[in-house]
C-alpha cells in the first residue's frame, strides 16, 4: 500500500477553494462598483483610490493562491518520487529503533543486546496505559544480540487484546549495577505512508518514520 499523495491533494483542494471564494468575492465587488458608478452624484464623483486599492488587494490575493497552487503540485510530485524511491522496502523485514509495537495476529518481535557483565535480565511488557501486564526472568541471559517474541498470552494463558504494547528489559552486572539496554523491533514493511508530510513506513507493527529504520534485515 502506497499512500503518497494525500497531503499534496489536501493543499490543492484548499487552493482550488480559496479561488472559488475569491472569485465569488471579486465579482460581488465588481457588482457594487457599477451600481456605485451608476448611482454617483455626477457633482460628486466616487472617490477611485479605494477602488484602486482593493483591485490591488484582490491581485495579491490571487497570486498568493496561485503560489500555493503551484506549491501544493511541488509536494505532489515530491511525494510521488519519494514513495517510489522508497518502494523497494515493501515487503522487507527490517529493524526499527522503538520499544513499543503493535500487537496484532503477528504477535510483536522484540530484539535487544546485552553487553559484556550481564549478569541477570528480566522481561517486562506494559501495556498503552503504563501496566506490567508481563513479566519473566532470563536463565543464563546470552550476550550479544537476542530475540524475545510476544503473542499477547500470558502465563495463565489468558491472551490479551490488540493494542500498544512496549517492551522493558531489566538488566543488572555482577555488582547489582543496572545496565541500560534499548530493545528494538523487528518487522515487516507492509506499505508506505506519507499523509503526516513526513516519510513514514507502515509495518505489521504500527507506522514508523524512515528515520526510525535501523536496517533490513534477512527474512525469516
Amino acid at each position: 500500500m502506497v499512500d503518497a499523495v494525500s497531503a499534496a491533494m489536501n493543499l490543492q483542494n484548499s487552493a482550488a477553494n480559496s479561488r472559488a471564494s475569491l472569485t465569488n468575492n471579486f465579482d460581488t465587488f465588481l457588482t457594487l462598483l457599477t451600481a456605485q458608478l451608476q448611482n454617483q452624484d455626477p457633482l460628486a464623483p466616487v472617490d477611485s483610490t479605494e477602488f484602486t486599492n482593493q483591485l490591488v488587494q484582490f491581485s495579491g490575493v490571487e497570486q498568493q493562491i496561485e503560489t500555493n497552487t503551484a506549491l501544493s503540485n511541488l509536494i505532489a510530485i515530491t511525494a510521488s518520487s519519494t514513495a517510489a524511491s522508497m518502494s523497494g522496502y515493501l515487503g522487507q523485514t527490517v529493524e526499527v529503533y522503538s520499544a513499543t509495537g503493535e500487537l496484532s495476529e503477528n504477535g510483536i518481535d522484540w530484539l535487544y543486546d546485552l553487553p559484556e557483565g550481564v549478569k541477570s535480565v528480566t522481561i517486562s511488557i506494559k501495556d498503552d496505559a503504563g501496566a506490567i501486564v508481563y513479566s519473566e526472568t532470563v536463565d543464563a541471559p546470552t550476550i550479544g544480540k537476542n530475540e524475545f517474541s510476544w503473542d499477547g498470552t500470558l502465563e495463565n494463558g489468558t491472551v490479551l487484546e490488540d493494542g500498544t504494547y512496549s517492551l522493558l528489559i531489566g538488566a543488572t552486572d555482577g555488582n547489582d549495577q543496572e545496565v541500560s539496554v534499548a530493545p528494538t523491533l523487528r518487522t515487516k514493511v507492509s506499505g508506505i505512508d506519507l499523509s503526516s508530510g513526513s516519510a513514514a513506513l507502515a509495518t505489521d507493527a504500527g507506522v514508523f518514520y524512515f528515520s526510525s529504520i535501523l536496517r533490513l534485515m534477512s527474512a525469516n
